[in-house]
Formats: structure tokens, C-alpha cells, sequence
């Protein structure tokens, strides 16, 4: 007898797991804020249980920002929720704290699985209409099975996701809680084992919430325990069965004939299986380049329409999208136009404004004119690097200011416009005149010098060529490769050097630019001779070199400076230590001499880009450095 009672014990256990009803999603309650720094955690695992095909309804309650409304704040009072990110799975088992950096997914999808597990007593069914911006849902509830949970409510929560929202590593915010029909205190359920009643629920659409984006959750909660006993969610235009399509007729103005116009339409599909289908046109002015589609569960996919009128006047016709589900098998929707004669308009005066140095801005500037009287449009607006006539746009440069690069230098720069009206026709492209070859910082000009009193040196220069350039701050002067002073007036261009001991003294120049801060080549060096002769037998043959530009693109200047007639020989080797060129040089009367090198070798070869290194030889004085070219 035992037996026996132990074995109906075991299939009535059966027949109960047998007919339990399965339950169709976890619903995950979070309280979160997009002030959180470690809410982004808690927003990743959220989503990834989502994208990983995880059967759960997202609800997010925000507190302390914008996106924060009363019902979301009784929830989370009723939760008791004090720390943000909390998580609750079904009402229970909470997941406190979250992470500024990493997906908590791995927490939480042992807890969604473990809810997976318990069967339900329960069904949700909902299904609604949208007339203008009132959305009604009749929601019906059914209790096929026993159950002892008492105090049960049917809550309704409406979400929205893909909010553009930049939060600490997030761009977006999902599953934000916008409305809880009624209220957030839901709506009593009460039903006899077999019964079902169905609820009306009725809300207004808001301005600003974007259909597509939304959600409806259904949840039957055991007000006391907490506990969720089932759920279910809908898309919330898939739930009111709207069109798959976002328009219902398009309109195209001010297109000019030979020209373009058009407009884009989004197909969506709110429902669980693929919707497929095709797009034609009854007038082949209007086109779209797709004409059959495939669109997956919840997915979108945008359509582009394009507008031709062939001649000016008024147009009409209708495009067809015909669709895979039962209540939209076609759709038709009216598509008009206006063509109009359009003049195409002009640039003129086009030139390029600013110094040709670099590190220094350029002005695109230009004359538009319309015959039409129409106004200036999107103007295509580019920047060209090159040489003799042979140019090459510079990439991502498209506005009217270019900022000169060190891979300027040697190089020619000039602006092209293709100046376009208000309704899109462009005109013909117009190239300025090119600067001049893209120079370096520019030093001050013409220095000179004058011994006072056989103590004193003062020096005199010229400001420097495209002085006025952005951000040319002052000079700095050198004497025997030390600086001596800073001046930060750039309209003061004498320095007046004092009580100096007898000796040689070497000085030049620079040019003092910030944004960035930078310093030009040195100026032309000149010698002073503080109570020394120059030819003085203790004074050295030459005694100083400059070499400027350097880095140079097509010619640099060797400037030597010593005894009056003093011969010196001057070597360019390159990496490998072979001289490449090689050349006499004689000082004058005054100790100066000037060489301009094109870069040519001795046999007349143009070197190519790299570094090299020239000597130069004066009986016992020996002056090296470095050259580099570039090309």
C-alpha cells in the first residue's frame, strides 16, 4: 500500500511539472543615473543580455537626471533602493554596485537563468490600437492553474531605447522608463483558478518619443513578496499594429531641372518573423535604388527616394511597397514634385589670404554671385598642395581656414571653390592662384651692427617678411650662440649690447612665434670686433657659418663670416661619408661670403630627400653641421 501511495505521489508530481505553464521572461529592474559613474557597468550588462538573445524585459527606473519621472521614483521606493546601479531579477535576488568600465552580464545571467527555471501560473496576452497620439491596450490575464499569491497587480511599464545620451563610455541610453500605465501602483488582479479578465489601459503618446524605440513591459507582481510571477513584452508599434512604413506621402520642392532631390523613408519591422516585399513607381522620375527587401524581427532598413524633374512644371506619381504581413500587403504611398529652371551660379576673386609659412593660416577668400539672385548653398570648399601646375587635394581640408603643415614646406598651396546655390546646383570649380613655395618661420631681415665706443655693439634689423602672421610675439638676438635677450615688441627691431670686453663677438636674430611657441632660423650673422682689428693674426680665418634654410626644400645659403680675403673650402658629404659637393670660397673686403646651393651634386644631379653634412675648411678653423632636404 506504501508502495503504491508513493508512486501516484511521484505522478501527480509529474502531471503538475507537465502542465506547469513556462515563464516567458525575466524582467530586470534596475535603478540607475546617468550622474553614475558606476551605472555604465550595470548599462552594458543590461544590453548584452539583450543582444545575446536572452528571454528578458529590460525596465529601467533613472533617478537625479533628466530622464527621471515620478513612477520611477515610487519604484524605486519601493524597492528601498539607496545605492545606484541596483538590479532586481523578477522582483527579487538584487545585484548591488556596478562598474565604470566593464559589462556586468556574467552577473547577471546566472540570476536571469535562475528565474528562467520557475514555471508560472499565469498568461499575458495585450494587443492595441493608436488613433493620433492616444494609445489604448486591452491586456488580458488568464490563471489556468492554482495559485496561492494573493495581493497580485498587473503593471505596464513603457520604455524607450537608443536615446542619444553621452554618459562617461556611453553614447546612449535604453530601456528608460517614459510612462507606467496607470500609474505605478498598477492594477489589482484577482482571479479564480481557470478565470481571466482583461484589462483597458489607455495612455498618451508624448512629443519627442520615437515609436520605433519603444516597448511595452507586462508584469503580474505579488505586491507583498515582491516576486514577479510572469511577464511579457511587445514592441509598442508592433503591439498597436502600426505601418511598417514612416510616411504616408512625400513632397518634393524647388528641384532644378538636370538636378536631384531626395528624401528618406524607413521600413521597420515590429513583428517577430522577416518581412519581405518590393518597392516600384508608377512615374520613372521618382526612384529608389532598392527594390526588394529582407528586413529581420525588430530591425529597420532606409529607403532613399530620389526626385528628377526632367523639365520645369509639376509632378506627380505614387510608389507601392508591398509587404509580407497579412494586414499591410500593400502600400501605397503619394509622391509630387516641382521642377524649376535654375541658373548654375559663380566664384569669383578667388585668392588665398595669409603669410606662406608654416605653421601659419590660410584664408580661402572668394566673391559669390547668382544669376538667379539665389543664396549661397553648401559650397564645396578644398585645399591643393603641389608644384608647377600639378596639384593634389589635401585631405579633411574643407573649410575656408588651412592651417600650414611642416610637410607644406617647398610646396605650393592653393583654394579651389565650387560655389553651389540654396537648391544644390553647383558651378564651375575655380582654383586661386597658388602661393609661393610654403616657407619656414620667417627670421628678421637685414641685420647690422655698429661698434660705439669700442665697448658697446649696437645691432639693427627689419622685421621679418609676412610679419604679419598669426602669433609673431618678438625676438630673440645671440651672441656667440648665447642668448643675451628677449624682446616681446615686435615693432622694437634694434638691441644696444653694453660694456663689453675686448674680443670677436658673433651675433643674429630669431623670430619669436607662440601657438605653438617656435623660434625662426637665425638672421644673417654679423661679427663685431670689440677692440680687436679684424685682421687681427689672433682672430680665426672665419669665424662664424650659418646655413639657412635648413631643413630647405630646393636651395639653402651658406653664409661665412671672417678675415677680410680669407679663402675656405666647403664639402657636403652624405650618410656614407662621399663628398657630394664641394666648392671654393673667398671672403670679401668686408670678411663676408655668400653661397646659395641648389642641392645639386658635382655632377649636376639633384640630391634626394635625406640628411647630410657639410665642413667647411679655413686654414687651422674647422665649422660642421648637419643639412637635411626636403623634398
Amino acid at each position: 500500500m506504501t508502495k503504491k501511495l508513493g508512486i501516484l505521489l511521484v505522478v501527480l508530481a509529474l502531471a503538475v511539472g507537465l502542465t506547469a505553464l513556462p515563464r516567458n521572461l525575466v524582467v530586470v529592474e534596475i535603478g540607475t543615473g546617468t550622474w553614475c559613474v558606476y551605472c555604465p557597468g550595470a548599462a552594458m550588462g543590461a544590453h548584452d543580455l539583450e543582444t545575446n538573445g536572452h528571454a528578458v524585459g529590460i525596465v529601467k527606473y533613472h533617478s537625479g537626471d533628466s530622464y527621471n519621472i515620478p513612477a520611477s521614483t515610487s519604484r524605486i521606493n519601493y524597492y528601498g533602493i539607496t545605492g545606484f546601479p541596483t538590479a532586481y531579477f523578477d522582483g527579487l535576488n538584487p545585484s548591488v554596485g556596478g562598474s565604470a568600465s566593464s559589462s556586468l552580464y556574467n552577473n547577471y545571467l546566472p540570476k536571469v537563468n535562475a528565474r528562467l527555471a520557475v514555471p508560472s501560473k499565469y498568461t499575458i496576452a495585450a494587443n492595441g490600437t493608436m488613433t493620433g497620439n492616444l494609445v489604448n491596450i486591452d491586456v488580458t490575464v488568464a490563471k489556468p492553474e492554482e495559485d496561492t499569491n494573493t495581493g497580485v497587480k498587473l503593471h505596464a511599464v513603457v520604455t524607450e531605447s537608443y536615446i542619444p545620451q553621452i554618459w562617461f563610455n556611453q553614447t546612449h541610453v535604453h530601456n528608460v522608463t517614459r510612462a507606467m500605465v496607470p500609474s505605478a501602483s498598477g492594477s489589482d488582479i484577482s482571479l479564480a483558478t481557470g478565470g481571466q479578465v482583461t484589462i483597458p489601459l489607455s495612455f498618451t503618446f508624448q512629443p519627442g518619443w520615437q515609436l520605433g524605440r519603444m516597448e511595452v513591459v507586462f508584469f503580474l507582481q505579488n505586491n507583498s513578496s515582491k516576486e514577479i510571477l510572469q511577464a511579457v513584452k511587445y514592441s509598442l508599434p508592433g503591439l498597436v499594429n502600426a505601418p511598417p512604413v514612416n510616411v504616408t506621402a512625400l513632397s518634393f520642392y524647388n528641384t532644378y531641372v538636370t538636378g536631384s532631390t531626395y528624401q528618406t523613408v524607413m521600413l521597420s519591422n515590429y513583428w517577430n518573423t522577416p518581412l519581405t516585399g518590393t518597392i516600384s513607381f508608377d512615374n520613372n522620375i521618382f526612384s529608389c535604388p532598392t527594390s526588394n527587401y529582407t528586413i529581420a524581427p525588430g530591425q529597420s532598413q532606409s529607403l532613399q527616394v530620389t526626385f528628377a524633374p526632367p523639365a520645369a512644371g509639376d509632378f506627380s506619381g505614387n510608389m507601392t511597397i508591398t509587404t509580407s504581413h497579412p494586414n499591410y500587403p500593400s502600400i501605397v504611398v503619394p509622391l509630387s514634385g516641382t521642377g524649376f529652371l535654375n541658373a548654375p551660379p559663380a566664384a569669383t576673386n578667388v585668392m588665398v589670404s595669409g603669410p606662406p609659412v608654416i605653421y601659419q593660416d590660410l584664408i580661402g577668400v572668394y566673391t559669390f554671385s547668382d544669376p538667379d539672385g539665389n543664396t549661397q548653398g553648401n559650397s564645396i570648399i578644398e585645399w591643393l598642395r603641389g608644384m608647377n601646375n600639378d596639384f593634389t587635394p589635401i585631405a579633411g581640408q574643407t573649410t575656408l581656414t588651412y592651417r600650414v603643415l611642416e610637410s607644406d614646406l617647398g610646396y605650393q598651396i592653393a583654394f579651389r571653390i565650387t560655389p553651389v546655390d540654396q537648391h544644390g546646383m553647383p558651378g564651375t570649380p575655380v582654383m586661386s592662384p597658388p602661393t609661393i613655395p610654403i616657407e619656414t618661420l620667417p627670421p628678421p631681415q637685414n641685420l647690422t651692427h655698429q661698434v660705439i665706443d669700442q665697448a658697446n655693439v649696437q645691432l639693427n634689423w627689419q622685421r621679418p617678411e609676412h610679419f604679419g602672421g598669426r602669433g609673431f610675439v618678438g625676438y630673440r638676438v645671440y651672441r656667440n650662440e648665447l642668448l643675451v635677450s628677449t624682446i616681446t615688441n615686435p615693432s622694437n627691431t634694434s638691441f644696444y649690447d653694453i660694456n663689453l670686453s675686448p674680443g670677436i663677438y658673433n651675433y643674429w636674430v630669431c623670430s619669436l612665434f607662440n601657438n605653438p611657441m617656435m623660434v625662426s632660423d637665425p638672421s644673417n650673422v654679423v661679427t663685431a670686433y670689440v677692440n680687436v682689428n679684424n685682421n687681427d693674426q689672433v682672430s680665426p680665418a672665419i669665424h662664424s657659418v650659418t646655413v639657412y634654410p635648413n631643413p630647405f626644400h630646393t636651395q639653402t645659403r651658406f653664409y661665412l663670416q671672417g678675415k677680410a680675403n680669407s679663402p675656405a673650402r666647403i664639402n657636403v658629404f652624405n650618410l656614407k661619408g662621399q663628398t657630394v659637393f664641394s666648392t671654393n670660397a673667398l671672403t670679401d673686403a668686408s670678411g663676408a661670403f655668400e653661397l646659395i646651393w641648389n642641392a645639386l651634386d658635382d655632377n649636376g644631379n639633384s640630391l634626394t630627400n635625406g640628411v647630410y653634412f657639410y665642413r667647411i675648411l679655413s686654414g687651422d678653423t674647422d665649422h660642421s653641421g648637419r643639412l637635411v632636404i626636403v623634398k
